[in-house]
């Protein structure tokens, strides 16, 4: 058994591009840049930047070509794929590439718009509303001298 997924969130590096295959299916492409931070020997904090260019098909695709713009943040969720070639230059490089089937939109859009969800394994779109976190949802009284809890045996 195996399996190859991949989760990631980043800002958006390019605005997407879409293009059509030769079938027909719709397919969008952008960059995902996925920072990360470290602390140098010296103490100062060092970031650094993953890139990972991100396809997606079909209603996603469709999604993410309405919506997703150059800079912001989303969630994707897909497959890995790695591969190395020989630039313009001629140095070797090495591609790191994602065939996302989830990708949400983390950012609040500007409209009327609602945070959307897509995803390509039953190819349809659900809409999310942001929920109200609620801190101290149970509270305790420390004052009641009186439990109803059952006392354990141990």
């Amino acid at each position: 058994m195996s399996l190859n997924q991949i989760l990631l969130i980043g800002n958006c590096g390019s605005d997407p591009e879409m293009r059509y295959t030769p079938n027909g299916s719709m397919v969008v492409n952008f960059s995902l840049a996925v920072n990360s931070y470290r602390n140098s020997p010296e103490g100062d904090q060092i970031q650094e930047t993953e890139w990972f260019r991100v396809s997606c098909w079909n209603k996603t695709a469709e999604s993410v070509n309405q919506f997703l713009q150059k800079g912001q943040r989303c969630f994707v969720e897909g497959r890995f794929r790695s591969s190395n070639y020989t630039a313009n230059d001629g140095t070797q490089r090495q591609s790191n590439e994602v065939t996302a089937f989830r990708v949400i939109f983390l950012d609040r859009s500007t409209g009327n718009v609602s945070d959307e969800v897509m995803t390509n394994e039953n190819n349809s779109s659900q809409t999310t509303q942001p929920t109200e976190v609620k801190e101290n949802i149970v509270e305790t009284n420390q004052n009641d001298e009186t439990d109803d809890v059952e006392e354990l045996p141990w």
